[in-house]
Order: C-alpha cells, then sequence, then structure tokens
C-alpha cells in the first residue's frame, strides 16, 4: 500500500501498524495542506520479519530537490532514533533516502515523516490526519472550524476503504510471500554496505597484512609496472616474452606470491582512477584469450567503472553509486574460502564472497586489472 503526501513544504507522512507476523503493510494517511513547495514522492514503510519476529522498518522516499529530513514517531508522537539513514540520487537526478528503524515492544503504530530542509520556508499550516481501524490521531494546528464536516467524511471513507482492504489484504498475502525474501535480501545488502569494522576486528585484519608485489611475467602486453611492482597503469602495448601465465587479452596482472593457507590482507589505492577490477583468482584459472570473470571460473572480483561498483558474483551484484574509494582493502582467509572487500579509508565493508572453490593446495593469488590511462593503481 502506499501512502498520501502533501503539506507546507511537502511534508510526506506514512503511518505503519503491525497487523501479522510474515507480512508487512504500508497504511495510506491522508494529508491536507494549504499549498507544496517543494515536490517529492509519497514515502512508503516496509516491515521486514526474520524468524516471524519484526526485524527493521524501511522507509523510502524520492524525487527530492536536496537531501531531506526523516522523523520516526510512535502512536503518541514520540520521535525515535533511526538506525540509520542512506541518501542517494535516483536515475532522474533527485534525491532520495531510505531510513531504517527497529521495532520498539511498546509501539504498535509508527510514522514516518519526510520533508526538505525548512529553513528556507515560510511558515504554513497544515492540516494532517492519520486515520486507521484501532486509533484516529488528529493534528489540528489551526482554528477548529469545519473540522468536523471533515472528520465524518473521511470516516465513512476510511470505513470503506477497510471493508476493500480486507479483500485485497488476502490476495497480497502470496505476493509478499514472494517478494519479502528478496527484500530482505535488499536490506541486509544495504545494512552490509554501511557496517563500520569494529576496532578489534580491524587489528586481527590489519595484523595480517601482506607485502604484494605486482608480477611482471604476467602482465598484459599494455600494462605499465613501476616502482619495483608497486604501481601499475594501463599504456600502449609493447613487445613482451610470450608466457602461458600472461594476460593477453584483459589488462590484467597478479601478484608474485600465490596463497596456499592462512589469511591475508593487502590495500590497493585507486585514488581517481575510474576503472578497474581487483580480487583474486586461482592458479589453474584461465588467463588468455576473451573469457568471463566469475566465481565459476576461478575469479573473485570487485568492480568500479563509471562511479558504479559491482561484485562479479554467480550473478552480477550492484553495490553503491554513491561511495568516493580512495582506498580498498582486501582480506582473503584461504581456510574459510572467502574473500571480503573494506572501504579501507573508513573502515567499512563492501562485500564478502564465500564458499570459494578451489582445490586444497591451490595458489590464490592477488588479481588487478585497470583501463585507466593517467590514474595508477598503487600497492
Amino acid at each position: 500500500m502506499s501512502a498520501g503526501c502533501a503539506g507546507a513544504g511537502r511534508l510526506c507522512y506514512s503511518n505503519v501498524k503491525v497487523l501479522k507476523p510474515s507480512a508487512r503493510r504500508v497504511l495510506s494517511n491522508r494529508i491536507m495542506s494549504e499549498r507544496a513547495t517543494v515536490l517529492g514522492e509519497q514515502p512508503s514503510i516496509f516491515l521486514n520479519y526474520s524468524n516471524e519476529k519484526p526485524n527493521t522498518f524501511e522507509c523510502h522516499s524520492g524525487g527530492w530537490h536536496n537531501e531531506p529530513n526523516v522523523t520516526w514517531s510512535n502512536q503518541d508522537g514520540y520521535s525515535l532514533p533511526p538506525l540509520f539513514n542512506i541518501f542517494y540520487k535516483d536515475d532522474s537526478g533527485g534525491f532520495s533516502v531510505k531510513s531504517y528503524l527497529s521495532p520498539k515492544p511498546d509501539s504498535s503504530i509508527y510514522s514516518c515523516l519526510v520533508r526538505p530542509d525548512m529553513s528556507s520556508l515560510q511558515d504554513v499550516k497544515s492540516y494532517l490526519y492519520l486515520l486507521n481501524l484501532e486509533r484516529t490521531s488528529i493534528d489540528f494546528s489551526s482554528k477548529a472550524d469545519g473540522w468536523t464536516v471533515a472528520f465524518g467524511v473521511l470516516l465513512a471513507i476510511t470505513l470503506l476503504a477497510a471493508a476493500a482492504f480486507i479483500v485485497k489484504w488476502k490476495k497480497m498475502n502470496d505476493l509478499e510471500r514472494t517478494y519479502e525474501p528478496k527484500a530482505a535480501s535488499h536490506l541486509q545488502k544495504e545494512i552490509d554496505m554501511t557496517r563500520r569494522i569494529t576496532k578489534s576486528e580491524w587489528r586481527l585484519i590489519h595484523s595480517c597484512a601482506a607485502d604484494v608485489i605486482l608480477d611482471p611475467e604476467t602482465a598484459h602486453s599494455g600494462l605499465l609496472l613501476f616502482d619495483n611492482g608497486k604501481r601499475m597503469r594501463r599504456g600502449k602495448l609493447k613487445d613482451v616474452p610470450e608466457n602461458v601465465e600472461r594476460f593477453d587479452f584483459w589488462t590484467c596482472a597478479v601478484g608474485k606470491e600465490g596463497f596456499t593457507s592462512g589469511s591475508h590482507y593487502w590495500v590497493v589505492d585507486v585514488t581517481e582512477n575510474r576503472s578497474w577490477r581487483l580480487g583474486a583468482v586461482k592458479g589453474s584459472a584461465k588467463r588468455q584469450g576473451n573469457f568471463t570473470m566469475a566465481p565459476q571460473l576461478g575469479y573473485w572480483v570487485l568492480v568500479w567503472n563509471n562511479d558504479h561498483l559491482k561484485a562479479l558474483s554467480v550473478q552480477e551484484t550492484g553495490l553503491s553509486r554513491r561511495l568516493k574509494l580512495s582506498s580498498v582493502g582486501i582480506y582473503l582467509d584461504y581456510e574459510g574460502k572467502l574473500l571480503s572487500f573494506y572501504n579501507a579509508d573508513v573502515g567499512t565493508h563492501l562485500y564478502t564472497f564465500s564458499n570459494m572453490e578451489f582445490t586444497g593446495g591451490e595458489k590464490v593469488f592477488p588479481f588487478f586489472l585497470t583501463l585507466d590511462m593517467e590514474k595508477d593503481l598503487i600497492l
């Protein structure tokens, strides 16, 4: 269900009530206002469940001129602190926001208010009616003239809509069972992208630092290697000795040392490099010719291209368009068969490949690719 949206400075409200486990509901609000000065989409609230218990609320709204403000509140009107907010630009160039909140044991109704920065707008009074079957909450910000008539009309409409809602709700259950796992997966990805690594985790990762050096015997003939194998950039093609270990289509190189046990961590400076791929490759993987880089072929790779980050998983996984990466940390747990990527500047997790497939004792090499002819990748 979608929520109503209007008001002074484009106030957007959504109201949600916990109705039944295994479902999430978005209840409609009707908002009457004297004018709307800043455009933005009506917010929607989704309630996600885990093990038949409420897990997280997600409030989403897009189409804003600037980054809007988000305020959560309960049925008593008290503000609730969100877990975190994610702002990003949508395809139309406007700002969108996703705000997350943990359900509270003493609340059954939640409201999400999305509005722009009001500092540049004149004060304009608005009337807000939040109606549902159990509780009617009305905010009167001016004189009560005419409100009784308006309330009666709205109450009649609500009762009629409630009957239709009950019928439609039954039909929605099957659709929600289909889409709920996808929504949960999307939410988990957003949470993972903003999860800051604890100091103890970060110390453990850094204790596994490896001195990685690029192997010129594997480097494509169009790559330039500098500083004793610590920098690489794409350049013009040149004559190089033939080598079955050398990449001859993709402008790649691997580290000189392959790992056969233990945990290893290395950092790559990618500042202003416009197109790169980083990760790991198993020793038996194909290197020559044009091929797809994917886990089933022994490549576990993160890609940055056109300001968009994605993981070359079995099905490509788009990550974030808001990141401005300058250093990428890569952590290999050989025995655990895990390869994790981090924003090394701020200590947040980007993505993890799990269940890496390689034979015991097979070498796993650090992997590097660049298409940028101006900015280096630096180890």
